[in-house]
């Protein structure tokens, strides 16, 4: 049975489309004299892809359930979609009302599987608007849960079933909406009033927030030697985990860079070139090695693909020592504590 939207329900997801397209198109950062300047760039052109990789998902399930497309160009929308997150995910610094929608967006560590019960919980009501997604729990409202309605082999999407094809369409709804909110969050610049100590903490806090959430990605399911957890990796059911992370590495990189004005550049500025050359060969080393298997899940079922991934960790936690630690005496900055520590 194929999902009918109503007409009124088709008009209004086209309205909005066609608004955000627009909105997409003509949007631009905030112009400030301010040091973060370039950096800011980098985040408010990582929250407009990620607003229109929201907008493309969500019309791609419509068009699904309509059975105007494949589930495979869902499927590609929904990677994209992830791929484009890994630039913000983790963020602990910036604008508020962008780091609210941090959960709503993705839950993880899902340690239980609660996503997966919720969800074969969530499919047996045939009646769901984005409205009502938001009203429940985090875990059928991100990414995380369109994952399972696309990979889980409890879920029957690719069949076009009714009450599987209105909680689709009402998440990838609702994941347009919070991806719009983030955006709009970062339409101006949140560090413009900061002076440069200031800056060059909150610059570096940033950096090693959103390094350590991807490490956890890599030791919650490394766990202990000899007893992995490969259930503990972000998108297992899509076989994407390790794909995910090399984003998240490659988005760490230019939030680095920031356009020839960021960290790398202070670190010159200031007369420690040797360290900025380190730090970019870091990265280097870290991301052209790269394993080719994208699966973390699939990684851990053998001791080679376990030295892979412990290999990859190691590299990260070397690039953290660089920035947590070199960069930050270099610059007289104390990283405080984060939310990921002790977890």
């Amino acid at each position: 049975m194929n999902y009918k939207p109503s007409s009124i329900a088709l008009s209004l997801l086209l309205l909005t489309a066609c608004q955000s397209s627009s909105v997409t198109q003509t949007a631009k950062p905030e112009l400030t004299t301010h040091l973060s300047q370039a950096l800011y760039e980098v985040e408010f052109d990582s929250a407009l892809k990620f607003k229109t990789a929201m907008v493309n998902l969500q019309s791609q399930t419509e068009q699904f359930c309509q059975a105007k497309s494949s589930l495979e160009q869902v499927s590609l929308a929904w990677k994209q979609g992830m791929s484009r997150w890994m630039w913000i995910q983790g963020q602990e610094r910036g604008p508020a009302m962008a780091l609210e929608q941090n959960w709503n967006v993705q839950f993880w560590p899902d340690k239980k599987n609660t996503t997966g019960r919720k969800m074969s919980q969530a499919v047996k009501t045939d009646v769901w608007s984005m409205e009502s997604v938001q009203l429940q729990s985090v875990t059928i409202q991100g990414l995380g849960a369109v994952e399972w309605l696309l990979y889980d082999e409890a879920s029957t999407l690719a069949k076009g079933t009714r009450e599987h094809c209105a909680l689709a369409t009402a998440i990838t709804a609702s994941l347009t909406d919070r991806a719009d909110t983030i955006f709009k969050a970062w339409q101006t610049n949140p560090w413009s009033s900061l002076d440069k100590e200031a800056w060059e903490a909150e610059y570096l806090a940033l950096l090693s927030n959103q390094l350590d959430y991807s490490m956890k990605k890599l030791s919650r399911p490394l766990a202990k030697i000899g007893a992995p957890r490969p259930y503990f990796s972000e998108s297992w059911r899509s076989k994407i985990s390790m794909s995910n992370l090399k984003a998240n590495v490659e988005a760490l990189q230019a939030l680095y860079l920031a356009k020839g004005e960021g960290l790398d550049r202070i670190l010159r500025d200031e007369g420690h070139a040797p360290l900025a050359d380190r730090i970019v060969k870091q990265f280097e080393d870290t991301l052209e090695p790269w394993p080719n298997e994208t699966s973390l899940f699939a990684l851990l079922q053998s001791k080679q693909g376990y030295r892979m991934a412990l290999s990859q960790y190691n590299k990260l936690e070397q690039l953290k020592y660089l920035i947590n630690e070199e960069a930050s005496i270099q610059l007289g900055v104390v990283i405080g504590f984060n939310a990921t520590d002790g977890d």
